[in-house]
Formats: structure tokens, C-alpha cells, sequence
């Protein structure tokens, strides 16, 4: 583990990328399933203390991302609104999916709700933001392509939380000026409230 540690402070953001992406298909389904059921519990017992939280925005995971079902499922029993990217031109906006069934592939092959009913980024209580990996300084490392970072420039990363697998927590990584913040990193091991 040590050896993957030092490979993990390389400052080069697509080799660590792509480290850590091929590193989490490696996992296997079982390992997937069990991991993500421990961070679903994690993230439920947090997010259901919290009273002001009404509407959340969730992702549809690709890529052995953790698996957002049964928080979907759990999120919708506490009668929160639930809301996910959909990637309109060079822009990703918030909609509310009419079923949780209904979606179809997207851009990037992402599943995305077939609806249009959008709603403003500022309504939003909670993102929930996928992650290839986060600092200690709560730096997001996404995908690549700037999405949430140009969606949620403006949001207070006090919004705004990731839930990532344990070694997805980079602590040699800093990000850059760009790179939104999160504010509580979920892992499967616990969960991280950053200042």
C-alpha cells in the first residue's frame, strides 16, 4: 500500500486519473456490492440526522463507482427529492426524473432521466458529486471534462459531499484553482467532515 501511496502523489492529473479508475474496474462486482452497501450506510446515517436537507442531487455510477441504488431507494422512503446530471451541450443540468426506471443512456453513455424538467443548481439542498478522487483540502478530481466544475463554481461546498472508496482519498493531491471543493467525503471506511 505504501508503494500506491507514493504513486498516488504524482501531480500528473491523467496518470492519476487513470490509475485510479483502472484500479477501481479491477474491484469485481462483490467487492463493488459490499463496499458500496458500507458507504450507503455511512451516508444514510449522516444525511438522515439532518433535517434541512429536502432536495439532493445523486449520480448514476459508471465504472465500478460506488453504487447510489440503495441510497436512491432509502433517499426517496425519507421523502427527499431526488435529482441527477443531465449533460445538455457543454453543460450539465438538474433534473428531476419522473420514475427511477426511466433513463436511458446519454452522453458519455451516462444514464440520464428522460425528462426535461430542470430545476436551478441553488434549489438544490445536497450534491452528491461522483469523484475519481478528493484531496485532503477536499479537492475534487473528476472525470475530465469540467462539468461540475463550471455547474457548481458558484455552490458553497458546504453543499457539496463525494462518496468515494477508501483509497480514492488522495492525500498528496491539491487540485488547482478550477477543481471544486467538497465539504464530507463518505468512504467505505467512514466518513470525513473537511474544514
Amino acid at each position: 500500500m505504501r508503494e500506491l501511496t507514493k504513486y498516488y502523489q504524482v501531480s500528473d492529473k491523467s496518470k492519476l486519473r487513470s490509475l485510479l479508475i483502472n484500479r477501481r474496474i479491477a474491484m469485481g462486482s462483490e467487492l463493488v456490492y459490499s463496499k458500496s452497501m458500507n458507504l450507503t450506510k455511512f451516508f444514510l446515517e449522516t444525511i438522515s440526522e439532518d433535517d434541512s436537507l429536502f432536495s439532493i442531487a445523486l449520480y448514476y455510477p459508471i465504472k465500478s463507482e460506488v453504487d447510489t441504488k440503495e441510497i436512491h431507494k432509502e433517499l426517496l422512503r425519507l421523502n427527499k427529492t431526488l435529482f441527477y446530471p443531465k449533460i445538455i451541450g457543454n453543460r450539465i443540468e438538474f433534473v428531476e426524473p419522473k420514475d427511477p426506471k426511466d433513463f436511458s443512456k446519454g452522453k458519455f453513455n451516462i444514464m440520464e432521466p428522460n425528462t426535461n424538467h430542470f430545476i436551478d443548481c441553488n434549489e438544490i439542498d445536497l450534491f452528491v458529486v461522483p469523484s475519481v478522487a478528493v484531496g485532503s483540502s477536499g479537492k475534487r478530481l473528476g472525470y475530465g471534462g469540467g462539468f461540475y466544475d463550471k455547474a457548481l463554481s458558484s455552490i458553497d461546498k458546504k453543499r457539496i459531499c463525494s462518496i468515494i472508496y477508501d483509497f480514492q482519498l488522495i492525500h498528496g493531491f491539491n487540485g488547482e484553482k478550477h477543481d471544486i471543493q467538497v465539504s464530507k467525503v463518505f468512504t467505505d471506511k467512514g466518513f470525513l467532515h473537511i474544514n
